[in-house]
């Protein structure tokens, strides 16, 4: 009997010691996860180590992480499906059905089968089985940056409670890399806005641009800094409110040139209407950007701020819009802060070239008046001269002679006194 108990105890034991072996084996893994995951700052580096970290922690046959910027999913990377099932199924998950609960309720969601809840939408055709289901949210100081989900457990069950403590401190770790990454992607944003603010300036007050090319200029570099499809300026003349004109086109929609739309309802009277900048996710889904969506079927966000000037001069309001297409990065409230600077820096430093040239042609005017009076009164004196020289000549010429060089002399006055008319104006 004493033996019996002794092997009881002996197999708790060793079941315990394996146990206890088993955690600080996981606990070691999380420690890997955390240190791997944050070794690089980039985010689409970044978030494929978060995820394949996650699957190999918890034994996961998938993994997926969906990035949360303002509220919409900007990224979704996912790893345990091979190439030709991700073509198979096509478009990536868009934050709906049990991911989008988790991106409203951002709170960590253990399921045993996946189709079961009540937010469950099922899975396009050729998508593998999933069951068992693990979320939990990326959070650093108070906000949610997105959110990290497991399927199928390679033990067959459920993921257990410790599986969820070990994915909710991995997330902790790669909530404060994202946060990081995401700071750092916005800094290096905001520096190629300002850089290309003052390499528009520079150009612009170089005067080497002719005035008809400097809002294209301006367009230009608005796309290749924003990344984005095309730009276009818009202006609405106050005679004529109902239509905006766009003055000038670039990226995609260069061929917009020249075209005019109704005003009521667009993006164009939006943003004048708003004094600032106006941002729609999905313009196919917008009433205002409908005809922005039936010239350019391919485009997705739109993003339009007025401009303080425009080619029109006084009695005119202009917006420069910008577009992407569907399938990229929507603009957000950086790239609508950074348009709205850029717009301020470009139009001021255009009004300052236009400025300058206009302060050039009154200078290059005056120094023409300068020199036609000049060599006005020169040319004044030597007829002067002359008709003085001929009229002497005259006094003491032959009858016929006299008549003829007086007649001369007459005609110089007359000619003297046209020069003094229009230079010196009564």
């Amino acid at each position: 009997m004493a033996r019996l108990e002794l092997d009881e105890l002996l197999d708790q034991l060793i079941a315990r010691a394996t146990e206890v072996k088993l955690t600080q084996g996981r606990l070691r893994g999380l420690l890997d996860a955390s240190h791997h995951i944050t070794a690089g700052l980039e985010l689409d580096d970044l978030v494929q180590r978060i995820v394949e970290s996650a699957r190999a922690l918890v034994g996961a046959h998938y993994a997926a992480l969906g990035v949360v910027r303002d509220g919409r999913l900007i990224r979704f990377v996912h790893v345990g499906m091979d190439a030709a099932t991700v073509e198979r199924i096509g478009e990536l998950p868009q934050g709906k059905g049990v991911l989008g609960c988790l991106i409203d309720d951002p709170r960590p969601l253990r399921l045993t089968d996946l189709s079961t809840h009540e937010a469950a939408v099922g899975f396009p055709e050729e998508h593998p089985p999933m069951h068992s289901f693990l979320g939990v949210p990326l959070r650093a100081g108070g906000t949610v940056y997105g959110n990290l989900y497991v399927t199928e457990s390679e033990r067959g069950d459920a993921f257990s409670a410790e599986d969820e403590q070990l994915l909710t401190a991995l997330a902790g770790a790669a909530g404060i890399a994202v946060e990081n990454a995401l700071l750092l992607d916005t800094a290096r944003r905001r520096e190629a806005w300002q850089a290309a603010s003052a390499r528009l300036a520079s150009d612009l007050l170089a005067g080497e641009l002719p005035p008809e090319a400097e809002l294209q200029h301006l367009l230009e570099a608005a796309v290749d800094v924003a990344g984005a499809h095309g730009a276009a300026i818009t202006e609405v003349a106050d005679a004529d409110p109902g239509r905006a004109t766009v003055s000038a086109a670039a990226g995609q929609l260069h061929d917009w040139a020249g075209r005019t739309a109704a005003t009521a309802g667009s993006i164009t009277q939006a943003a004048l209407d708003a004094g600032g900048p106006v941002l729609i996710v999905d313009a196919a889904s917008d009433a205002r950007t409908t005809g922005v969506v039936d010239r350019a079927p391919e485009v997705g966000s739109v993003l339009a701020v007025p401009l303080s000037s425009s080619r029109g001069g006084p009695g005119t309001r202009s917006v420069l819009v910008l577009t992407r297409a569907a399938g990229e990065d929507v603009f957000g409230a950086v790239e609508a802060e950074m348009l709205l600077g850029f717009a301020v820096h470009a139009t001021t430093a255009v009004e300052l070239a236009r400025g300058r040239r206009d302060r050039e042609t009154v200078r290059a005017l005056e120094d023409r008046e300068r020199l036609v009076l000049s060599l006005s009164e020169q040319v004044l004196q030597r007829v002067q001269r002359v008709g003085l020289a001929l009229t002497s000549t005259a006094s003491g010429a032959d009858p016929a002679l006299r008549d003829h060089l007086l007649a001369q002399v007459a005609e110089l006055d007359d000619v003297a006194r046209a020069v003094r008319d229009t230079v010196f104006p009564r």
